[in-house]
């Protein structure tokens, strides 16, 4: 290996470390952002999956949220009692139920993800132009890298 390219993958490492640290904080930082009164972080990451992808099957809903499937039947559960999603029958597998929100559920998740975005952008009033720029071109690089890595092998 050439001396550029172990410069590069240790330059790579770096950013990788920093990123991920970074990454960590901010996300810690956006969970613990106030919410509207019964919406957690994870009802809210639940609803955002089921509005943009739904109907959904509770499996494949688990897969996404990264959760046991039982955990997630609990959670949906909970969001059908609460009238925030609804359960349907998955006409192409007869056992199989998809869920969708419902209305309730729609405005519950938008007013939730505005409270929260709100939050994010009056943080961001705080930096400067050149940053702001700087946040905008690392948003375009960060939507790259998801799709790289949502490419790449998992084994």
């Amino acid at each position: 290996m050439s001396s550029q390219r172990a410069a590069e993958n240790e330059a790579c490492t770096e950013i990788a470390t920093l990123l991920h640290d970074q990454f960590s904080r901010l996300t810690r930082q956006l969970r613990n952002l106030e919410l509207p009164q019964g919406m957690t972080p994870e009802r809210l990451s639940a609803l955002a999956v089921i509005e943009k992808r739904g109907p959904i099957s509770v499996t494949a809903l688990a897969d996404k949220e990264m959760v046991r499937p039982a955990t997630m039947s609990r959670m949906v559960s909970a969001l059908v009692d609460e009238g925030l999603v609804k359960r349907s029958e998955d006409k192409n597998d007869g056992r199989g139920v998809l869920v969708s929100t419902t209305p309730k559920g729609r405005r519950a998740y938008q007013r939730a993800q505005q409270q929260r975005l709100q939050h994010f952008a009056e943080a961001l009033e705080a930096l400067t132009p050149e940053q702001l720029a700087a946040m905008r071109s690392l948003a375009a690089a960060l939507e790259r890298l998801t799709l790289l890595l949502d490419d790449s092998p998992t084994d």
